[in-house]
């Protein structure tokens, strides 16, 4: 399989975990060429964990992704630093983490359908410094990041174009991610998490650090309902409490469907007219190494 989740359709039972992480520096001023490491995990249904550094000179840069598809977590840290108080051509560091997660649930529960909520949630921090005169935003400095969740019978919730930070200093983000549809007994609710960063810096550093983390965070099934994992376990290990609403009046239920109905419609059009025309973003994973070949950036 090319990519561990991308051709993977919600009515999948295995677990899928897969991380590939790259870490390069560069510093020809010192005598020291281009340095780069790689690793990476096959998708498969097991916890996928790497780590690398690279040194070259006063360049240097690490990467981390780990994707746990038993607790349904996937984190993320990376860095790169360039000690040095101007840019020099021929001189930088930067990084790359890509993880993706999937697996399936199954629903047991009472004959009656009834309404279920899913939770998730993206945080994280960022660092950027960069020393006068070049501590403005610029691409040779930056932290760039594109993110999928996806979750039952929703829309494909991601960034439409990267989400950059820039210098000068640390900052903090939090996405969070719901979605609420009608469930019942037998139903197989697939999640899918997708997270990938890269950091350059060509003079101070770059971080990322969301190593807490992105998650699932809930499932809140109806009245009377559980859940089992699929074959693999996937969210066999689920640490947030997992709550049963109370079953609605059977004519709350009917008028609540049918708003529930017009609003994911509403919602599904409206997600399809922001997604943009080619395919989401989403970096093949067994191809990370070969894509991220950087070339010697300019000074901006």
């Amino acid at each position: 399989m090319a990519l561990g989740l991308c051709a993977m359709s919600q009515f999948g039972h295995a677990a899928l975990a897969q991380v590939a992480v790259r870490a390069f520096g560069m510093d020809t001023p010192s005598g020291v060429g281009f340095t780069v490491n790689t690793a990476g995990t096959p998708s498969g249904p097991a916890l996928a964990s790497r780590s690398v550094t690279a040194v070259a000179g006063n360049s240097s840069s690490y990467a981390q992704a780990t994707a746990d598809p038993f607790s349904g977590v996937v984190r993320e840290k990376l860095g790169a630093t360039v000690a040095a108080s101007s840019y020099v051509v021929g001189r930088h560091a930067g990084g790359s983490s890509t993880a993706s997660m999937s697996g399936s649930i199954n629903l047991a529960g009472p004959a009656s359908p009834g309404f279920a909520t899913f939770t998730a949630v993206l945080e994280g921090s960022y660092n950027v410094v960069t020393p006068p005169p070049f501590d403005y935003a610029s691409l040779d400095n930056s932290v760039a990041m594109n993110y999928t969740f996806r979750v039952g019978d929703s829309p494909e919730f991601h960034n439409i174009d990267p989400v950059y930070y820039f210098c000068c200093g640390p900052g903090a983000f939090s996405r969070g991610f719901s979605w609420t549809q009608l469930v019942s007994a037998g139903d197989s609710i697939f999640f899918d998490l997708y997270l990938d960063v890269d950091v350059l810096t060509v003079a101070g550093l770059s971080q990322f650090d969301a190593s807490n983390t992105f998650k699932i965070t809930g499932v809140d099934l109806p009245d009377g309902y559980s859940f089992t994992s699929d074959a693999s376990g996937f969210l066999s290990q689920f640490a947030a409490s997992v709550s049963s609403v109370p079953e609605p009046t059977s004519s709350f239920l009917v008028g609540l469907g049918l708003t529930v109905i017009a609003v994911s419609r509403r919602r599904t059009r409206v997600q399809q007219e922001t997604l943009p025309k080619d395919q989401p973003i989403r970096k093949t994973l067994n191809a990370v190494n070969s894509d991220l070949t950087p070339t010697p950036p300019g000074a901006t």
